[in-house]
């Protein structure tokens, strides 16, 4: 039943990303289970057993919300009884707010991407193609050579849902420098159907784009790790500063509701709230009045 359950998940659409999530946690718990019957109760007890372990909160509320949604399907399908999935709890997790990148950060990063060697080309486009699209990681894994030579793409996102991404003129010549430098390094030139993102010798996997943003952090001598989805939050960030509208930006990052977006907000209200108290003209007077 759990192999079907992933089966039709993957055919409605769900990421990969997720899907692995999902079947890692089922088959811990069904690990766990051995010979016991599947209930909420059970269920429970291994969400405790996970919070004893150390598990954080936001990962116990992931957990969980996955759990619900395979007891419902169980359900449906009358292989426990009814509204047994109610009854999984799911732990309250305070949402932690990651920062976007700071302008300076921007600068340190691309500096890190300067060089005359092809690789280092590389990085500098995926940093700005990033940087200006809002691209989840494995989106960008995902294009192709032709799909880098135009200005509009159709992207399929998350969930089987697709958008319109834009590239700019400046992230094109980037792509384009690095395929020419890897060109002339390597005496292959790269078909338009192949990976965009390449080794030496073979494409780019996915954990090591995931790795060359992290090596870029570091040589950029961040104080914080470098992920690939800080970009999206600066994408995000930069075009709410910018005056972009909430609907719009919903719609680049392809999201489907706007929950995610309210993160976003915050981060810019913050950065509203710190320009308000160094700029206040009310603390402008009273530091005159201190002199």
């Amino acid at each position: 039943m759990l192999e079907r359950y992933l089966q039709e998940r993957e055919l409605l659409g769900v990421a990969q990303t997720t899907l692995t999530l999902e079947r890692k946690v089922l088959r811990q718990l069904h690990e766990w289970l051995g010979a016991r019957e599947l209930t909420a109760d059970a269920v429970n007890a291994w969400l405790a057993e996970r919070k004893q372990h150390g598990t954080k909160p936001t990962s116990l509320r992931t957990y969980a919300k996955i759990l619900r949604g395979y007891l419902k399907y169980l359900e449906r399908r009358g292989a426990i009884p009814h509204g047994a999935a109610v009854h999984v709890a799911v732990p309250r997790a305070r949402r932690e707010i990651k920062p976007a990148l700071t302008p300076e950060e921007v600068d340190a990063v691309l500096r890190a991407c300067t060089g005359r060697m092809w690789q280092r080309k590389r990085d500098h486009a995926l940093v700005l193609l990033l940087l200006d699209t809002g691209l989840r990681i494995h989106e960008a894994h995902a294009l192709t050579v032709g799909d880098a030579t135009r200005d509009s793409l159709l992207i399929t996102g998350k969930g089987g849902k697709q958008r319109w991404v834009f590239l700019s003129s400046e992230v094109r010549r980037a792509v384009q420098r690095y395929l020419d430098a890897y060109a002339k390094a390597t005496g292959r030139v790269l078909a338009e159907t192949e990976p965009l993102w390449h080794t030496e010798n073979a494409p780019m996997s996915l954990s090591m784009l995931r790795r060359t943003v992290e090596r870029i952090g570091m040589r950029a001598g961040l104080a914080k790790h470098l992920g690939a989805h800080a970009f999206r939050r600066t994408y995000a960030v930069i075009c709410l500063r910018n005056g972009m509208g909430v609907e719009h930006l919903r719609q680049l990052l392809g999201h489907s509701g706007y929950s995610v977006l309210q993160q976003y907000t915050a981060l810019v209200e913050a950065d509203l709230k710190r320009a308000h108290e160094q700029h206040s003209p009310l603390q402008s007077v009273r530091n005159r009045k201190q002199k």
